[in-house]
């Protein structure tokens, strides 16, 4: 059996102004209902998947790991992902071609490519975490993120919604498999202001009704729970509640189980905690630019979709390393996430900084900020434990290993000076020795050797060979790069035989030039963790011959 997928763009690209707002949102929408207009036509071809996406969600992708990690998509800005399949190559493709001609859309492509069609079934699969932000930053909460009607009925539910989101002053980014009429949708409650769980409730018994006259369902795929329980009754006819109600009494007289849930429900708005966490802004030491400069914020980032957990290295993956060697929650993202929350929130959580529960859940983070890259909600925990060391170790005496890897630059900078003695001295059995317990590291790991010219003493020697006229660039060594393997930052002409970075970078990039005639050095991220205060100055300082202009290349 042979798979290929097809994609289409449904509406002409629309310009729109630069930050987000109500209309902006309201209009995105309505390129989603755009291309649930077509789903009628091409369930008729039975393909296996049929799953839609907005732009919005595609300008959060590009916002968090930069254009390059969306491909090339059909023109439009609400787009269709199908995959069909057959029992040749040729006859799938064929197949997705004719559906991409009944679709009525913009444009069209069959991709066949596999690691295209990974890249952009990627971004399906993230959805529910790229959605946990509104395109102005703000939380999106769950609570109708799950509805369902039936496929032909899709575009006019979505209008629908549309007016009522309007209405009730609320945005979200939809998504969905719309191919069984199933819709995600996360949105903006205003859970922090006084009046926001009366906002919650209005909404979703308007929403309820309105998916109730289009023959569809409040849970597509999901469970009713605490959030929809008090809604049924919308759904269903009384009989089938009171038929609910006579099971539950057979199978559980004495309301053991799930008290609150389906019968004799909870109000859907009764277990709802209002507003995350106050704002923890006050002498961080890292920015938090992307959530206003709020830690709490950034740790709420969250929501639990549980990418961390799972194992993803087939397909080149790589979070969460602590994870997959313990199996255990709290060595998660998620679960050092979850922890990060209850200590900002100050309930389970009340020994602030220094609570002995964070340190354990950060003891085995790496801080080799996977997480950063593939966490579809954007959880930076090696950024998190960088801070949460910072605060608990502020103006206090640190672990050894602070002071030796996390000033190894310090360090490796004076052992440059006489790189055959330093080596020879970590060489020497006694001396050895005592440099590994005094750096924290296990005495049967060897220690790395110092070249004999660092990177940056290299690069001095070949600054002239820098094209000039091109875009500045600020090439970033870090400390391992620099005094230990220099040859990573090396690059050599091939023909010439002549080390050669500029023509690597003119190569490369187009032609860019290396800015301020300097290598910046950098600590890797277990130094950086330690002192972020220090590495933050070192960076201010590096950055000054380079200008706002320059473009960064790390090695």
């Amino acid at each position: 059996m042979y798979s290929t997928r097809a994609s289409f763009g449904r509406r002409p690209y629309m310009s729109r102004p630069s930050s987000p707002s109500p209309s902006r949102d309201r209009l995105a929408s309505s390129l989603a209902t755009r291309a649930a207009d077509a789903v009628p036509a091409i369930v008729r071809w039975r393909p296996a998947t049929c799953e839609g996406l907005d732009s919005r969600i595609l300008d959060v992708v590009r916002a968090r790991r930069g254009p390059a990690a969306v491909p090339e998509l059909p023109r439009g800005s609400g787009w269709l992902f199908v995959e069909v399949t057959g029992d040749s190559e040729a006859m799938a493709i064929a197949l997705a071609r004719q559906v991409v001609g009944s679709a009525g859309a913009l444009g069209g492509m069959v991709v066949t490519d596999p690691r295209q069609a990974a890249a952009l079934w990627r971004i399906r699969e993230d959805g529910a975490g790229l959605a946990g932000r509104t395109p102005a930053g703000e939380p999106a909460w769950p609570g109708w993120e799950d509805s369902a009607v039936p496929p032909g009925s899709l575009g006019r539910y979505l209008r629908e919604l549309d007016l009522l989101l309007a209405g009730h002053g609320l945005t979200g980014v939809p998504y969905g498999h719309f191919g069984e009429g199933c819709l995600h949708l996360r949105l903006d409650f205003p859970l922090a202001r006084e009046d926001g769980r009366e906002v919650l409730r209005a909404f979703l018994f308007d929403a309820a009704r309105l998916v109730a006259r289009h023959g569809g369902s409040l849970s597509g795929e999901h469970g009713d729970g605490r959030c929809r329980s008090e809604l049924l009754p919308i759904m269903y006819s009384p009989q089938a509640m009171d038929l609910f109600r006579q099971v539950k009494r057979v199978f559980d007289p004495g309301n053991l189980l799930n008290p609150g849930v389906v019968v004799e429900p909870s109000p859907v708005d009764a277990d709802v905690r209002v507003g995350p966490a106050p704002p923890t802004r006050s002498r961080l030491a890292l920015a938090y630019r992307h959530d206003g400069g709020d830690f709490a914020a950034a740790v709420h980032r969250c929501v639990g979709v549980g990418k961390c957990v799972a194992d993803t290295t087939a397909a080149g993956g790589v979070m969460c390393p602590s994870y997959l060697a313990t199996r255990q929650e709290k060595d998660s993202t998620r679960g050092r996430a979850r922890m990060l929350q209850e200590m900002v929130n100050g309930t389970l959580v009340t020994g602030g900084w220094r609570a002995p529960e964070v340190g354990a859940v950060l003891d085995l983070c790496l801080a080799c900020k996977a997480c950063s890259s593939e966490c579809p909600a954007g959880v930076d925990m090696a950024a998190y434990k960088a801070e949460v060391l910072h605060q608990a170790y502020r103006g206090r005496p640190r672990p050894r290993s602070h002071y030796t890897l996390g000033w190894l630059p310090r360090w490796a900078r004076l052992a440059a000076r006489a790189p055959a003695v330093a080596n020879a001295i970590l060489a020497a059995p006694g001396l050895g020795r005592a440099a590994r317990f005094t750096a924290g590291v296990d005495p049967r790991r060897a220690l790395p050797v110092f070249a004999h010219r660092s990177f940056r003493s290299w690069y001095a020697r070949h600054v002239g060979q820098r094209v000039r006229g091109g875009t500045p660039v600020m090439l970033v060594a870090d400390t391992f790069t620099n005094y230990f393997d220099p040859g990573i930052g090396i690059v050599r002409d091939g023909e010439q035989g002549k080390p050669s970075f500029v023509s690597y970078v003119n190569d490369r990039l187009g032609g860019f030039e290396p800015a301020g005639q300097r290598v910046s050095p950098w600590g890797g991220s277990r130094e950086y963790r330690a002192f972020p205060e220090y590495y933050e100055a070192m960076a201010r300082a590096n950055t000054g011959g380079a200008g706002g202009a320059a473009q960064m290349v790390c090695t």
